[in-house]
């Protein structure tokens, strides 16, 4: 008996070498720039430690850094501190929904560039925004009703919430939260692997989209069950991987990061100057650590993106965006 799960692994290799290589830089930087927001590789901090550095042992007011006289350091009222960890929390608000919307029309774009053999991004960022815009609002409310099924046993062990039934109410709920968020992870794994190719391939709108594919996944239901398990495991043998990876060209990118850190060090002290440029290299070390783990990362993405447009086009021959499925399966 062939597995479609199975046999679209082959096919998704082959997809993504004939794409990645021969090397062709413009390629590889469109897709880097894609993998940043759809891998969802996160900012460091280099810079909020450097700050934390520089203030953690402040001189007392009027004295002399470095031979450069201080004004005296203004004091913060209660007030004030707050007004700006409420600012902090609405700019990182905006910049996290707004990361969010780019990563959710880049998912558009990814397929849309695996589909045509050629990645592009201005004119499918343009084609799919509105579509784009969709899958934000559904990823935002399935990941609000998951925050909402965790946050229902923390505010009982809280005491917020009475417990009612006793002890044995609270390992219910953490039971039933960890189901709610293993559903959660199969609709959004789904919605992006198979309904979003769904919405490209037919047009369709996203709920629509999910409507075709439930209709699918009545019949190849297998299928779909296998895809999850073989997803999952090879997504945490390839996340040791990436790690393994962007740990040692971290490890050697670092080596003259250490080099110039000691020779500030040793030269210009640890306070002031010192303080500023080691500030500036780390935050340097950080961007470079987080460019090399997106790189890292696209033939990663590639690959299991490719994987589900493979097996979709075998299981149905009418949602083949890639031009290398078999039709339907008759295993399934």
């Amino acid at each position: 008996m062939s597995w479609d799960a199975v046999d679209a692994l082959d096919d998704a290799r082959g997809a993504t070498e004939s794409l990645l290589l021969p090397l062709s830089w413009r390629t590889w930087l469109r897709l880097v720039v894609v993998t940043f927001f759809v891998g969802g590789v996160g900012g460091g901090g280099g810079a909020g430690q450097a700050a934390q550095g520089a203030v953690s042992s402040p001189s007392p007011p009027g004295t002399a850094l470095n031979g450069v006289d201080l004004p005296p350091l203004p004091a913060a009222s209660l007030g004030d501190v707050g007004w700006v960890l409420l600012a902090v929390v609405a700019v990182a608000v905006v910049l996290g929904a707004a990361y969010a919307v780019v990563g959710a029309v880049m998912e558009f774009v990814l397929v849309e560039s695996l589909r045509r053999r050629r990645v592009d991004i201005r004119r499918p960022f343009r084609q799919f925004l509105f579509p784009g815009l969709r899958l934000f609002v559904f990823r935002t409310l399935v990941v609000a009703g998951l925050l909402a099924a965790a946050a229902v046993p923390l505010l009982v062990f809280l005491g917020v919430l009475p417990r009612g039934g006793g002890a044995v109410v609270l390992p219910l709920l953490v039971v039933g939260a960890g189901l709610v968020w293993a559903v959660g992870g199969v609709v959004l794994r789904l919605t992006t692997d198979f309904v979003v190719p769904t919405m490209i391939g037919e047009g369709r709108t996203l709920l629509s989209a999910w409507r075709r594919f439930l209709a699918l996944c009545r019949t190849a239901w297998r299928e779909v069950a296998l895809y999850l398990v073989v997803r999952l495991v090879l997504g945490a043998a390839a996340a040791v991987v990436v790690g393994l990876a962007v740990g040692l060209g971290a490890l050697v990118v670092s080596l003259p990061f250490v080099f110039v850190g000691g020779v500030v060090a040793v030269t210009v002290g640890l306070q002031g100057v010192g303080l500023v440029v080691l500030g500036a290299v780390g935050s340097v070390f950080v961007l470079l650590g987080s460019l090399l783990s997106v790189v890292v990362q696209v033939p990663v993405v590639t690959y299991f993106r490719y994987y589900g447009l493979f097996l979709l086009a075998r299981l149905d021959a009418r949602l083949d965006l890639t031009g290398g499925g078999t039709g339907p399966s008759s295993g399934a």
